[in-house]
């Protein structure tokens, strides 16, 4: 740059300096980055000596930018300061936050788009091939030729830039002796485009490279080259491995196909377990988590995802080492496992007795998922059309009752169609307001709210709400529940006044599917086999009360449909998952279903007997575990934060010691006139005095 310059971010000429210190005695800082001009730096100061200095590099830093990775607004990003309050904002190349010292970046005025001065000068790749011959290529990605080679030992401990694995077969790899970059010929072989792939059918997918993204399909977080939507509203995209077609198997619990993901990324909850394994509960976790996590079941269609554990896995194995067939079970416990230690027959592991297993129906033969592995992936990757798939619950659902073509007589009908044409207003109100209706709904909707937010928030709230429990909550309990029979009956009458506002409501997931007429009642294809089971073994009058003879076909289908969904989420929930909002739910949709008051429910007391006493006694132990927890965490934190202020408290007194003694004379007259006035130790002649020229500032004056 010349030695004088104007530039944006100040209204006087810059000079070029090559040491700061010609032109200054003291330290400057960069106005722009706001650290320190180190001596001996080149930089740009102010030509008027007003105190304005940039580093050379600062000082050539572009006012405006244009980046491939920001073409949403037609604007240029823009050269600015960060707030140094801002500790939130993350860089949209690298996706990693800014450093303290990090204050200038480069932004976009019209959307939250920062990056790092670094990042935003990062050169992107173009998406250029040049391969007529076949055994050359200049890539996208690299700015060297590369040659098609069978194997390159430089190259073993490198990864294909596209795939991100090790050499295998022929690849691309850089002519040049220092690079470690290389190319699978398959991924060399990536069409640019693909105009309708089965994962995301209304738009074309386009290959780019990319600012770190999600994959829909494995979950994958910094995928960087990407099959990405060009519809930006979707947000879809498809990581290169990904892009290649999935095996698709079928799920008796969901309506659309799941494809399975071999290697995932997955960190989010079940829809059949309820559960994340990054969250596990316990400090160790099981080897049948472990072994299998990285594989997952996955719906494109929508966001449903299983565990490998939990999804639909071959109902029967045949292994080669055992005379007998293996039946897949939901958890399995044998006469022969001694107290509370389980062990699997193939790898004489332990194993979790609440996992899934396959186990022997004519001997006590058990063992894990992950060591039938090589078997599971047979039937899943070949011809599963002879094996059924169960995921976990199903199993419940699965017997001699259960109709196999149940799939096949689903009718095209939906049941949020089905319901919009035959409820009636009164059904309708009925479902808003199932024990209010008819009565004056005002008044008792008023009195029935009072009542439970009484018990909600002045009885059971300290026992229930875990929000309550944090360090300076408990702090502020003087009473703690008995646990005795009042607390039970406060749980009770609170369960029972529970009325949700939108009324009797069913997921949207079961309106979009279609129905399958089981003995006149008109369900979705997934919990047809729920209602089949449960009519076979019980009258619909046990099942549903004395009004089902009086129930609209409307009414039939939605309240058929919400006693198989709490039926089936009963099937999937183990007691110790069970809270307080899943028996809220659950207590409402039964006594809806089977009476509009508690009185006239032919199951509930039952339910209410077993279930609630065991999740009370369960939850009185999660109260004392979970204040017993906290308060030793804080004791733990207050210990070492009193062993820090002791050494401090060491350190300070050490270290004032050596410098008091350094001015012990000093100290000594300072105490020894402590109790004088001011102007006993300084007259106001001498305070008059303001010639400070010659006197030395120094303790022994």
């Amino acid at each position: 740059m010349p030695p004088i310059i104007q530039h944006f971010s100040h209204h006087h000429l810059l000079r070029q300096l090559d040491d700061i210190q010609d032109g200054y005695d003291v330290t400057r800082n960069c106005n722009l980055c706001e650290l320190m001009i180190d001596s001996n730096q080149i930089c740009y100061d102010c030509s008027e000596a007003c105190l304005y200095s940039l580093h050379k590099a600062c000082a050539e830093l572009p006012q405006y930018l244009d980046h491939a990775l920001h073409l949403d607004h037609d604007h240029h990003l823009m050269l600015k300061k960060r707030s140094s309050e801002d500790t939130t904002t993350m860089c949209y190349y690298c996706d990693n936050p800014f450093q303290s010292q990090e204050v200038l970046v480069y932004a976009c005025n019209q959307c939250s788009l920062h990056m790092h001065i670094a990042c935003a000068f990062t050169p992107i790749p173009t998406l250029i091939s040049n391969n007529d011959k076949g055994d050359n290529a200049q890539y996208f990605c690299h700015q060297l030729p590369m040659k098609l080679l069978e194997r390159d030992s430089s190259k073993d401990q490198a990864k294909c830039f596209v795939c991100q694995s090790v050499w295998s077969n022929s690849a691309y790899s850089c002519s040049s002796t220092s690079c470690k970059n290389f190319l699978h010929h398959s991924c060399a072989n990536f069409q640019l485009k693909i105009d309708r792939h089965p994962f995301h059918s209304n738009h074309p997918l386009t290959l780019q490279f990319s600012k770190p993204r999600s994959c829909n399909l494995c979950c994958k977080t910094d995928c960087r080259l990407i099959f990405r939507c060009q519809n930006n509203e979707c947000n879809f995209n498809l990581c290169t491995k990904c892009v290649v077609p999935k095996t698709t198997v079928r799920c008796q619990s969901h309506d659309h196909s799941l494809y399975f993901v071999d290697e995932a990324f997955f960190k989010g909850v079940c829809h059949a377990c309820q559960k994340s394994y990054t969250k596990w509960s316990g400090h160790l976790v099981p080897e049948e988590v472990n072994l299998t996590q990285s594989f997952l079941f996955r719906c494109m269609e929508c966001n449903f995802i299983l565990h490998f554990l939990c999804g639909p896995l071959p109902s029967i194995i045949k292994f080669d080492y055992h005379i007998h067939s293996l039946t897949l079970v939901d958890h399995y416990t044998s006469k022969y496992d001694h107290y509370d230690e389980f062990y699997c027959d193939i790898c004489e592991k332990e194993r979790n007795p609440y996992f899934r297993v396959y186990c022997c129906n004519d001997c006590d033969y058990v063992a894990h998922i992950h060591c039938l592995l090589y078997e599971i992936m047979k039937v899943i990757k070949g011809n599963s059309n002879d094996v059924k798939l169960m995921s976990l619950g199903e199993s419940r659902w699965t017997d001699q009752f259960i109709d196999t073509e149940t799939d096949d007589k689903a009718s095209e009908v939906t049941l949020g169609v089905l319901l919009s044409n035959t409820l009636t207003d009164q059904d309708n109100a009925m479902l808003n307001h199932p024990f209010t209706f008819g009565s004056s709904f005002e008044e008792v909707q008023a009195a029935l709210e009072q009542h439970y937010n009484f018990l909600r928030r002045e009885i059971n709230a300290p026992l229930f709400d875990h929000q309550l429990r944090s360090i300076e909550n408990i702090y502020k309990i003087n009473h703690f529940p008995s646990f005795g029979s009042e607390d039970f009956k406060s749980l009770f009458w609170e369960l029972l006044y529970y009325r949700p506002r939108e009324g009797l409501k069913l997921d949207e997931k079961y309106l979009r599917q279609k129905i399958v007429d089981i003995k006149g009642y008109k369900v979705p294809v997934t919990l047809a086999s729920i209602l089949n089971t449960l009519l076979h073994q019980y009258t619909e009058s046990d099942l549903f009360g004395p009004r089902v003879s009086s129930w609209t076909p409307g009414m039939k289908s939605v309240l058929a449909t919400m006693f198989c969904v709490v039926c089936d989420q009963m099937c999937r929930t183990k007691m110790k998952d069970v809270t307080k909002d899943v028996l809220q739910d659950w207590v409402f949709c039964l006594n809806a279903i089977v009476g509009t008051r508690f009185t006239n429910s032919i199951g509930l007391p039952t339910f209410l007997a077993k279930i609630i006493k065991r999740f009370f006694c369960l939850e009185a132990i999660r109260y004392e575990r979970d204040i017993k927890e906290k308060l030793k965490l804080r004791i733990t934190e207050l210990e070492a934060e009193m062993k820090k202020c002791k050494e401090k408290l060491d350190m300070f007194n050490t270290q004032m010691s050596l410098n008091l003694e350094k001015i012990e004379g000093p100290v000594n007259d300072a105490l020894r006139l402590e109790e004088k006035n001011v102007d006993e130790i300084i007259s106001f002649g001498e305070l008059l005095y303001t010639d400070l020229e010659p006197y030395t500032f120094s303790l022994t004056s």
